[in-house]
């Protein structure tokens, strides 16, 4: 049996107005399960972005249950200014 390979063709995504502050490489803030956490917005979505966690809480339980990722709406972060 000849085995294909299958390849995936990336989505291009809308983005919804709440999310054209939030480009790929923003740091922002946000809180899950009442923790504030800060990262890096990996990929934006259309209503939401996937971040990576800082490395300040890259051993917290969380983090590591999630695998160092987790996706939030637009709506429940904000943009950390330096």
């Amino acid at each position: 049996m000849e085995k294909r390979k299958v390849r995936r063709t990336e989505e291009k995504f809308e983005v919804s107005a709440e999310g054209k502050p939030y480009v790929k490489g923003t740091h922002v803030e946000f809180t899950y399960k009442r923790h504030k956490f800060t990262g890096i917005i990996e990929k934006q979505l259309r209503n939401s972005a996937i971040i990576v966690f800082d490395p300040e809480f890259a051993d917290s339980y969380i983090a590591l249950e999630l695998k160092q990722r987790i996706v939030i709406s637009y709506a429940k972060m904000k943009i950390i200014v330096a």
